[in-house]
């Protein structure tokens, strides 16, 4: 739990309960629930937000969402075939809850309206035409729910990167537990759906109960219970959405890979229903809950070794230590080191280089790209020293920056490209002005380089007399307006065969 916000202390028993009661078949009320009434999914959420654009790099670039459009001031990002999670801009941001409503799919909306109807339930047409008519109507809490038609897609659209899931699993809604009971007894016994799981605060209070809707997907709506009032970060934690996914070593490093991962803060954990699962706050504070469904036998706050338990930071995050060059251009600043400025023209090439040596590796980084006026244009030295009387460094480069992202570049030793890939695989791989994810692998003679998740080089040394040990190093090119940023920076470092015998 985020200490600064000590209000979220039922929050945290979602994800390190100390005490879990599975629900069972049971009925709250002097009558049996009703059927359950016919509705057979979840489609999707709508979240308000004050600006797209955030939201837009990260669902869409760091997720691998592909975006469709969802009326003038909206955008939805598909999740499968035909599940969404969408975002309406609202200039005042002034709002307590992002939640706008839900959607529930049905296929005849003329018969559930009528069932509703006998179970006490108001609901209201909205929309016009077969595919936008849709019911509205509320729970007790005041959370608003719609159901429409199944939705599809405006078009197969086309998407750069792999999604993180194809799966959106369950919604979770914020309810204040004056409000508990007669939330409850309206998703139980007036809409018929099964409770499937309940958990206690460490309290002992009730923290949250879940509920079964019908249909293939086995999605969930899950309430969770406070106490009033709710401040905003913690609504966004409560009003959550949640993602399935099938392997969470694979989904972190796809995550990472679009720079809204971290190790710091979102490596997989096991949570209190003994799932593998991972927690990202949005841009805008909405919790994105992301499990895999099959229980593991892991204990209870295990870590997975994502990436492998070798690999070392080369970068604390906050200073240059183990670092050496000109500290006047080169800094660390939210969490990254970043070379040059937008407001001044980079007067000639700068690096900033690890005191220490290495000799087979393999790297993985981020880095990002601005400028203008020029050749912008960055790079990640390695194998490479220092070129006595000058700014230069000597060695290989994994290119970045003006047309040259996933070459294999020979800096101030060849000077030419020595492998590149084509036009067609850069676009395909770039994510231009965003961060993007660089894998540098280097065995002996043999060097690969992946640029978000694609190969770019597979090359092969055949020169005598190059060296394969030396520095690594952070490279800004001179010419042009420049700032370019670096962080996430580790380094699995191989043994020397020499050393273990083989």
């Amino acid at each position: 739990m985020d200490p600064r916000h000590p209000s979220l202390s039922v929050l945290a028993a979602t994800s390190l309960l100390l005490s879990l009661e599975p629900a069972v078949a049971r009925g709250v009320g002097p009558s049996d629930p009703a059927p359950p009434v016919a509705v057979s999914g979840l489609s999707g959420v709508t979240l308000l937000t004050a600006d797209l654009a955030p939201l837009r790099r990260f669902y869409g670039q760091g997720a691998g969402l592909a975006e469709v459009p969802a009326g003038p001031s909206g955008i939805r990002f598909v999740v499968g075939a035909n599940q969404w999670i969408e975002f309406q801009r609202v200039p005042d941001a002034n709002w307590a809850r992002r939640l706008q409503h839900v959607t529930l799919e049905a296929t005849d909306l003329d018969g559930l309206e009528g069932v509703l109807r006998t179970r006490g339930v108001s609901a209201t047409w909205i929309g016009s035409g077969p595919q936008e008519r849709a019911l509205r109507l509320a729970d007790p809490a005041g959370d608003v729910i719609e159901v429409a038609k199944p939705w599809i897609p405006p078009e197969a659209p086309a998407v750069r990167t792999t999604p993180f899931s194809r799966h959106l699993q369950h919604f979770g809604l914020a309810v204040a537990y004056p409000l508990a009971e007669a939330t409850m007894a309206f998703y139980r016994e007036t809409l018929g759906f099964p409770e499937v799981f309940r958990a206690n605060a460490p309290d002992g209070r009730l923290a949250l109960v879940k509920f079964r809707l019908p249909g293939p997907g086995k999605e969930l709506i899950e309430l969770i219970f406070f106490d009033p009032p709710l401040n905003k970060w913690a609504a966004g934690a409560f009003d959550h959405v949640n993602f399935e996914v099938s392997n969470i070593d694979d989904t972190y490093q796809a995550l990472h890979r679009g720079g809204i991962a971290t190790r710091g803060s979102h490596l997989p954990t096991v949570n209190g229903e003994h799932l593998w699962a991972i927690d990202i706050i949005d841009p805008e504070l909405t919790r994105m809950e992301i499990q895999v469904l099959a229980p593991t036998s892991a204990p209870v706050g295990t870590i997975s070794t994502v990436g492998g338990e070798s690999a070392k930071p080369l970068f604390d995050g906050r200073t240059l230590a183990g670092w050496e060059g000109n500290k006047e251009n080169w800094r660390a600043e939210d969490g990254a080191i970043v070379g040059g400025a937008l407001d001044r023209r980079q007067p000639h090439n700068e690096f900033l280089a690890t005191t220490a040596d290495y000799g087979d590796f393999e790297l993985r980084l981020q880095y990002r790209i601005e400028g203008t006026g020029g050749f912008v244009n960055g790079g990640v030295q390695f194998w490479s020293q220092r070129v006595p009387g000058s700014f230069e460094v000597s060695g290989y480069q994994a290119d970045l920056g003006a047309g040259t992202d996933g070459n294999l570049y020979d800096e101030s030793r060849r000077n030419a490209d020595l492998a590149e890939p084509s036009h067609d695989v850069r676009d395909r791989a770039l994510r231009p002005g965003a961060w993007n994810d660089y894998r540098i692998r280097a065995e002996k003679a043999h060097i690969q380089i992946w640029l978000n998740g694609v190969k770019t080089v597979d090359y092969t040394e055949s020169a005598q007399g190059i060296p394969q040990r030396g520095k690594f190093a952070l490279q800004i090119h001179g010419g042009a307006n420049t700032k370019v940023s670096y962080r996430n920076i580790e380094v699995e470092a191989f043994p020397d065969p020499a050393q273990t015998g083989h």
